[in-house]
Parts: structure tokens; C-alpha cells; sequence
């Protein structure tokens, strides 16, 4: 992301005295060229804290979502309820609930980062400040989560981890406008990232709900279709212990042996991958990072999303060959995200047509040796609720959670029909033809149509493209500069 803070070469007496400061971060400023701004409190209609509630009500179960920053993504536009949100017992006195379309503000650990509420309804913590504004709600939320807002923050005086929040941070921050300089209509240039900006949350709200679609489509599949033993589970006996060579507990537990017998009991049989399948990465020890010689993507688990999708941020060169020169699946083999390993196994697809050559480390496995329909199954069967719980329970390590390429070789994948595992498939990768005309007035209602059809790996693809577009918008509607609305309509295919 782009800095828009300056620093001084020099500082004179005066403001040495009037700053009371020796710190030069005291006298950093931000950049703004563009001379159209308003502070956020001009717009400001509801600036709402969130409550606290007594420990009490963290140990009773209840039907209230309660949202707390740690729900917060600093790289998401919205947030919703998850398997992870609490569920906790809410005084009935109680006050402050978000609604769909609210804006959250962080206001501690990772301060003035926001993001949409697109949940059903729920309680927020003190940690959050719920913001609605009279007018320009998509334009001026795109600016609060560009670096441009942020930087803004950061010379405020925030410092990530600690709760000093000002209100001043909030209700001063600087929100450019566009000019006649960028575009004849600057209006339009307003419309254009706001309809950006809601596509984007069109599109994480897709991959939501066909990520939810797959684990039932999986969930059923299983369920409906298997042979007539029955599940009894027996507590581990000796042999049990020598047999898996493992003490810990995740192998014996119920959950862990139901879902291992739904997958193994499925009228059509079920495959593993072999152990000489599974290639490691490596680290070169000669590289350079983002350098230009070279254009290999540097493949490793911190730029794979949850639901599996690598965002190519980083290039690497080296003089060594590189180990990504075809489709595959990438497996993430070790992380420290996590208590319970759900994240060990997430799979990725990397889509050699869309990445080009790269290079992955040490923290991935590839598979190659599939047709490119089985190698799409198996991430989208990987990522599914039913594999994260036995990959959690098969993973290894207090710190850091980690399967070995023999554990990866236990897990079984059902013989889904060919027609099943199109259905599923086509949720997890699908690619949809761009409309041939698009204007500022049809952009969203074209794009949200084509939304429902795209797959989530395509989705993944569009919204990392948009968020650069809309991060290269942003910064000329600050540094005041021409801008081509026809540039922003239309998809690119590297982004």
C-alpha cells in the first residue's frame, strides 16, 4: 500500500516549542495535493460505541452475535457472523446492536481499520464505533480503508496493540473530494468509487454464500449416499495407539472418526494421494524480493486467504529453478494461525493461466499429477467444513500446527460422481464473460447479475484487481490528477 506521509528534512525552534516534542514522529504530516477536503465529522450522523459486558455473559450460551475486533479484516470490506463470532448472554438492558449496512470503526489494536456489518443482527464490543453518515457512505468507508485514511491515524499518534484511541482521530480525519482537474463531472468520479466499492462487497458476499453452498453440497452427498454400516464409536484401545504411533488425542475423537467413516462408508469408495505426490518448497539461498530481473509469484502461507485463494503480492528472482510451471494444488503444511490446526490443509489452486511461473517455499505442498477438474475437487473438498475438522485433528504442535506429507497421504477423498463434482466445481471455479457495455448507471446492476455466476476462485481474482484499481483511484483523486472513468469499468486480466 501507498504512504501519503511526509517527513520534515527540518524543524524549526518554534515548532520544537510549540509540539512540546523531540520526537520526529511528532512532526510528520500528511500528503495532500488535492485541496477539496472536509473532515468526517461534517458527514457524521450516529458515532456510536459499542458496550462491555461482565465475564458473566461470556459463559452462558445465547442466541446474540457479538462482534469484537478480532472480527475485523484488515484486508475484507465486510464483516458477518461466523463459526468463530461469540454467542454470549446479553443483559437484557442492553444497548447498541448493528444492523446490515452499519460501518464498524476499530478503535484499538489495529486502529481505524473498518468495515461493513452484512450480518443479521448482533451486539459490538467497547473496541468498535458504529458510523452512519448523511450522504456518500460507499465513497467516503473506501477512503476510511485506503492508506491514505490510515497514514492519517498512524501520525495521530496510534500505536497498533495499544487502546489510546482519540475521538479526534475519528471525527478529523481528512476525506478528499474530486475536482474538475481529475474529471469535467467530479461527481461522477464520487459514483465511480462507490459502485467499485460495492461491487467488492457484492463479491465477498457471493464467495460466502458459495462457500457455504459447497459444504452443502459435500455435507449431503455424504450423508445421503452411504453403505449400511452403521457409526459406532469405541474409546482407543493399545493396538489403536500403536497402530496410528500417537498419543495425542485428535485421532480418537468422535468427531475426528465420524467424519473419516462418512468419507471411507460413501457408496462410491473414496482415494487417497500418495506420499510421493506431495512435492516441498523451498526457500533459495540466493533470492531477491520484488526485484526486477525476474517475474516468478513467491508463493507462501501468509498470502493464502482461508478460503484458499493466493493473492500474488510478492515476486521473487534467483538463479535457481523455479517449482511452479504448471496448474496445481498448494497445500499449507504448517501454520501458527489457529489453536486447533482448522487452518493446517487449506488448499489453494494456482492458476498457472492467470499467475504465470512462480515459486513456492517450504510451507507448501504441490500436487500436480491430477486432470485440472481433479485438482479443483480436491481444494474445494479440502477447504470444506468436513476437511478442516480432520485435518485439525490429524495436525500436530502447540505452537505451530503442522502435517507431515504421511499425514496428508491418510486423508481420504470420496469418488464423487462426475456430475457432483461438476456442481461443485462450478461454485469453486467458474468464469463468466465481462458485458460489452458498461457505464456508470449499469455497472452495478450488470456486475451483481454476473456475480451469482462467477466462481469463487474468479471472484477472489476480481476483487484483488479492484482493490488496486480502486487503491490507484484513490490516490489520484488525492494527488489531484486526470482521470479516464472508462480506465475503471472494465476488468483487467493481470489486475
Amino acid at each position: 500500500m501507498k504512504s501519503y506521509i511526509k517527513k520534515p528534512n527540518s524543524i524549526k525552534k518554534n515548532d520544537l516549542i510549540s509540539l512540546k516534542s523531540l520526537s520526529p514522529y511528532s512532526f510528520r504530516k500528511i500528503k495532500c495535493v488535492n485541496s477539496n477536503t472536509k473532515i468526517l465529522k461534517s458527514f457524521l450522523v450516529e458515532n456510536k460505541k459499542g458496550n462491555e459486558f461482565g465475564s458473566d455473559s461470556y459463559i452462558k450460551f445465547s442466541d446474540n452475535y457479538f462482534i469484537r475486533i478480532g472480527d475485523m479484516s484488515d484486508i475484507d470490506f465486510t464483516i458477518a457472523e461466523t463459526k468463530k463470532t461469540l454467542k454470549v448472554k446479553i443483559p437484557l438492558t442492553s444497548k447498541g446492536t448493528l444492523k446490515k449496512g452499519d460501518i464498524c470503526y476499530q478503535t484499538a489494536s489495529n486502529v481505524g481499520n473498518v468495515c461493513f456489518y452484512n450480518g443479521k443482527g448482533a451486539f459490538y464490543n467497547s473496541h468498535i464505533r458504529k458510523l452512519s453518515f448523511k450522504e456518500n457512505k460507499f465513497y467516503i468507508f473506501s477512503m476510511l480503508k485506503s492508506s491514505f485514511c490510515r497514514n492519517q491515524v498512524d501520525i495521530g499518534g496510534s500505536i497498533k496493540g495499544v487502546d489510546n484511541f482519540s475521538e479526534n482521530y475519528l471525527l478529523n480525519t481528512i476525506i478528499p473530494f474530486p475536482t474538475k482537474k481529475q474529471n469535467e463531472d467530479p461527481k461522477n468520479i464520487e459514483v465511480l468509487v462507490s459502485i467499485i466499492t460495492q461491487n467488492i462487497i457484492d463479491k465477498e458476499e457471493q464467495i460466502k454464500f458459495k462457500i457455504q453452498a459447497i459444504d452443502k453440497e459435500i455435507s449431503k452427498e455424504l450423508q445421503n449416499n452411504q453403505k449400511p454400516k452403521q457409526f459406532i464409536y469405541k474409546y482407543p484401545r493399545l493396538s489403536d495407539l500403536k497402530r496410528e504411533n500417537r498419543l495425542d488425542s485428535g485421532l480418537y475423537t468422535k468427531e475426528y472418526k465420524m467424519n473419516n467413516f462418512l468419507i471411507k462408508n460413501y457408496n462410491n469408495g473414496c482415494f487417497n494421494i500418495n506420499v510421493e505426490e506431495f512435492k516441498s518448497g523451498s526457500t533459495p539461498k540466493i533470492r531477491i524480493f520484488n526485484g526486477k530481473k525476474y517475474d516468478y509469484k513467491w508463493v507462501t502461507p501468509t498470502n493464502i486467504q482461508d478460503d484458499g485463494f493466493y493473492q500474488p503480492i510478492e515476486k521473487i528472482s534467483m538463479p535457481t529453478p523455479f517449482n511452479l510451471t504448471k496448474d496445481a494444488v498448494l497445500l499449507i503444511n504448517r501454520t501458527s494461525k489457529g489453536k486447533k490446526g482448522e487452518y493446517v490443509g487449506i488448499a489453494c489452486f494456482y492458476d498457472y493461466q492467470y499467475y504465470g511461473k512462480g515459486h513456492h517455499n517450504q510451507g507448501l505442498y504441490r500436487v500436480e499429477n491430477f486432470s485440472k477438474n481433479k485438482k479443483l475437487f480436491i481444494v474445494a473438498f479440502m477447504n470444506s467444513k468436513t476437511m478442516r475438522t480432520i485435518c485439525g485433528n490429524i495436525s500436530i504442535g502447540s505452537k505451530m500446527k503442522e502435517m507431515k506429507s504421511y499425514d496428508f497421504e491418510k486423508i481420504v477423498i470420496p469418488n464423487f460422481t462426475e456430475t457432483k463434482q461438476k456442481k461443485i466445481i462450478k461454485y469453486y471455479y467458474n468464469q463468466v464473460k465481462h458485458p460489452r457495455s458498461i457505464t456508470l448507471k449499469n455497472y452495478f446492476t450488470e456486475n451483481k447479475k454476473r456475480n451469482k455466476e462467477l466462481g469463487v476462485h474468479q471472484l477472489n481474482i476480481e476483487i484483488f484487481n479492484l482493490k488496486n484499481k480502486l487503491e490507484d483511484l484513490i490516490d489520484k483523486i488525492i494527488m489531484d490528477e486526470k482521470i479516464i472513468i472508462d480506465d475503471y469499468l472494465y476488468p483487467s486480466a493481470k489486475g
